[in-house]
């Protein structure tokens, strides 16, 4: 009996030692998995990041492009910021059955930067910090 018994804690011992054996293995497993999803989840931000960087340069160099367009077109206009609403006077100029020249807006906004520039001069000459309708 003393053998059977022997026989039984050694069958139990193994039994023991297998089911912790692959506790251990199972744990070292998931600490791996987590470990490279970790890893995975690092490197999906660290490409997020730099997308977005990616992005805003992109974002910055359109601006500047812009930018310089919008320098461009008032120089062309010769008299500073455009005053005038293309599309607007488009349609006037249709509504006539007439086309319109490329060059008629540019030379329109100056013409008109003229005449203010003259009535401002005009009012202040006058001793006033309004522009009225006779100045023009």
């Amino acid at each position: 009996m003393a053998t059977a018994k022997k026989t039984a804690a050694k069958k139990t011992a193994k039994k023991t030692a297998a089911k912790t054996t692959a506790a251990k293995k199972t744990a070292a497993k998931k600490t791996g998995a987590k470990k490279t999803a970790a890893k995975k989840t690092a490197a999906k931000k660290t490409g997020a990041k730099k997308t977005a960087a990616k992005k805003t340069a992109a974002k910055k160099t359109a601006a500047k492009k812009t930018g310089a367009r919008k320098t461009a077109a008032r120089a062309s206009t010769g008299g500073g910021e455009n005053l005038i609403v293309t599309s607007k006077l488009r349609e006037a100029i249709r509504g006539q059955d007439v086309r319109m020249s490329s060059d008629l807006v540019a030379a329109l906004n100056s013409h008109v930067h003229e005449v203010l520039a003259r009535a401002v001069a005009r009012a202040k000459g006058n001793g006033r910090g309004t522009v009225r309708p006779n100045d023009l």
